[in-house]
């Protein structure tokens, strides 16, 4: 006859099971579905031997979080020309997969100009939807993850991540292309008319959409920005974070003088401020749009950029220019 502990520990595995093929019903394969995140904040750790001068040298934002996905070898074997980052989030995998058969195609130019693309991604708060993009990572090995809240909040905690990721594993790449996830990029446009990939490779060179503006007090609004975060009447100089191009050089500047320049949850404005500090001024390129455009062969021929478009949207806008290049407009 059994024992009352074996009978317990039968019934605990029968409820784990339970629970496990319940979660696995109730979310989605191909499509994630997530909690919202939650930002935040990092506690400052306080050391015994606080002097002035380490507090002078001391980083104010030491970005101290470990990657939980990486891929470090992605550069290992030749340099690209342009390594591609997209801010994504744990539900978007059909966005994600829409950019791998579409504009993200590391395969589209060929060996004569080698293209990188990285998904950069937080930590979610649903421990199965991080399961399941690690799972995708070990299929497509195109994504790059560290351990904070992936949150609107902490979209500037991802760009970093990215920045970090090209000084350190990739620092021969030319050019890096920073975008989001319901982004169509017309590549042919940024690759042959932008870049120029037979042109000398520029130096401290940065362009997008340039916006000049100034910091929204209503509480109310999207963008808000409380003046004890950020007291100036202006912002400097930025690019839309729909999509903006950089010399590689560049991330790690960036990325060294985000360490010493206080956060800012406003990614494309935190790093307008990093640029401030740098001594570099954003070019303005009007092919960057960060709006949404009716779809035209002609149109979409001129453009670098286009915002909120859908995975559907990206399929079929793809197959029609990709099927008609022989027509002119």
């Amino acid at each position: 006859m059994p024992s009352k502990v074996s009978c317990l520990y039968l019934l605990t595995v029968v409820c784990w099971a339970s629970a496990l093929w319940y979660l696995s019903l109730s979310r989605p394969s191909t499509s994630y579905v997530g909690q919202l995140s939650i930002p935040i904040r990092q506690k400052t750790k306080l050391t015994k031997n606080v002097t002035f001068s380490n507090i002078r040298t001391r980083p104010l934002n030491p970005h101290s979080f470990d990657f939980v996905i990486n891929e470090p070898k992605k550069c290992e074997t030749e340099a690209p020309f342009l390594v591609i980052l997209i801010s994504t989030t744990h539900k978007e995998f059909d966005a994600r997969q829409a950019i791998r058969e579409t504009w993200g195609d590391e395969s589209t130019f060929g060996d004569g100009v080698r293209v990188l693309t990285l998904f950069l991604l937080g930590r979610n708060t649903d421990p199965v939807l991080n399961q399941m993009v690690e799972q995708e990572s070990q299929i497509f090995h195109d994504v790059v993850v560290e351990d904070f809240i992936d949150s609107y909040h902490n979209l500037t905690l991802k760009t970093l991540m990215g920045m970090r990721w090209v000084a350190t594993f990739c620092p021969k790449a030319q050019y890096v292309l920073k975008t989001d996830s319901d982004i169509y990029v017309n590549m042919e446009n940024l690759v042959y008319n932008l870049l120029k990939p037979a042109s000398k490779p520029r130096r401290r060179y940065f362009t997008g959409y340039v916006i000049n503006g100034g910091p929204i007090r209503d509480m109310r609004s999207k963008w808000y920005m409380p003046r004890d975060l950020y007291p100036e009447a202006k912002y400097p100089p930025f690019c839309s974070g729909t999509g903006y191009v950089f010399s590689a050089d560049v991330a790690e500047l960036i990325y060294k003088t985000s360490l010493h320049t206080r956060l800012l949850h406003l990614e494309d404005v935190y790093v307008g401020l990093c640029l401030r500090k740098l001594g570099i001024h954003p070019f303005q390129n009007s092919g960057f749009n960060h709006w949404k455009m009716a779809y035209s062969l002609c149109r979409y021929r001129r453009v670098v950029t286009v915002h909120q478009i859908s995975p559907e949207e990206m399929h079929r806008i793809w197959n029609d220019m990709t099927s008609k290049k022989h027509l002119k407009c």
